[in-house]
């Protein structure tokens, strides 16, 4: 069964053009361009997947064309090889340069050609469906976050009249509760987007002990529902060059859920130790620790243990702390305890 992708082959030596298509004339959907004139006009109508571009042709050279495409943002999903018989390493450069995704020399032999396409028309889907699903997420935040205002707000008010009954005062309070949850998923998928697409962070230079305890505080309330003890063993000389609005949202991330899986009466440990020029800094619990199975990718996007069951909580927490520690040069990992309970390490530079 033919692929429904489209390449565009890109030569002024009908030959070479013919030879091509040999190798791929059953696989793919396929057009033809016999200069960079002419390529640059199919490209808006035939929208090809994929173009193998020769270098050298008249007029016109791919490089030209390759960077005459890469202009246009409209023409981004599009993947580029060169296609040429120079092998010096200054003329491949030069094709990276220009935008190509990849190179091949002829003569070339026919099963590295489709391997080298497959790759990458695989790479190119991989990477349609992240931006769809980012572009998703990132609608939803918008578009929710005024009428879940609403709900919330309108709730509250509703809750401060004292001519209410219980029965009725419980149901607003359910209703309230809900659009908190919705509320914060909207915030995490809206910061995960944002996370995504950025390469710079804001740093400043903190005391670690005093970030952590303020952590600490916050879950006050929640760690004395379930009478959790919580031990703090941070050197208060740890400072730390971060941006700490993130860091501040990571560490409440792994706390909350340290406490959701925390047996009553149990204990969570926050401890540190140095490693070279970097810092790790431990977060324990004594919960029922995390299957093997579920351990390689629990820092998924929307990783749910149990789908079927699940009640709340979208698994976007430990994804975000991930691509936080990435933009900070760090790392984060987990794994269960001999004992007991789960361990989350945080690295990060000190310098």
């Amino acid at each position: 069964m033919k692929s429904d992708f489209k390449i565009l082959i890109v030569d002024d030596i009908s030959q070479n053009v013919e030879i091509i298509k040999t190798f791929l004339e059953d696989i793919y959907i396929l057009d033809t361009a016999e200069s960079g004139e002419e390529a640059l006009e199919k490209v808006p109508v035939f929208r090809p997947d994929l173009i193998l571009l020769d270098i050298k042709m008249p007029t016109m050279d791919g490089y030209e064309v390759c960077e005459t495409i890469r202009q246009n943002e409209d023409y981004n999903h599009i993947r580029i090889m060169m296609v040429s018989a120079l092998t010096l390493i200054e003329e491949r450069m030069k094709g990276y340069e220009a935008g190509a995704d990849d190179y091949i020399t002829k003569p070339f032999v026919a099963e590295e050609l489709e391997a080298k396409i497959r790759v990458f028309l695989n790479l190119k889907r991989t990477t349609e469906v992240d931006k769809l699903k980012s572009d998703l997420l990132a609608l939803f935040s918008h578009e929710t976050r005024t009428p879940l205002n609403t709900i919330i707000g309108m709730s509250s008010l509703l809750l401060e009249d004292e001519d209410l009954d219980e029965e009725t005062k419980s149901t607003i309070a359910m209703i309230q509760e809900s659009g908190h949850q919705l509320h914060q998923f909207v915030e995490k998928t809206s910061f995960l987007c944002t996370l995504k697409s950025t390469q710079t962070i804001e740093k400043s230079q903190e005391w670690a002990v005093t970030q952590l305890n303020n952590v600490v505080a916050s879950m006050g309330a929640a760690m004395a529902q379930q009478q959790i003890e919580c031990s703090l063993d941070i050197d208060e000389k740890l400072s730390i060059n971060a941006d700490w609005q993130m860091l501040y949202e990571v560490f409440t991330y792994l706390m909350h859920n340290a406490i959701k899986f925390s047996p009553e009466k149990g204990k969570i440990t926050i401890s540190q130790k140095k490693d070279g020029d970097s810092v790790i800094i431990t977060i324990s619990d004594q919960g029922p620790g995390i299957k093997p199975e579920w351990l390689r990718k629990i820092f998924d996007e929307f990783a749910i243990q149990d789908i079927m069951h699940h009640q709340k909580g979208q698994g976007l927490s430990l994804a975000i702390a991930k691509h936080v520690m990435r933009l900070h040069n760090g790392f984060i990992t987990v794994e269960n305890n001999p004992d007991q309970g789960t361990t989350f390490s945080l690295g990060l530079p000190l310098t």
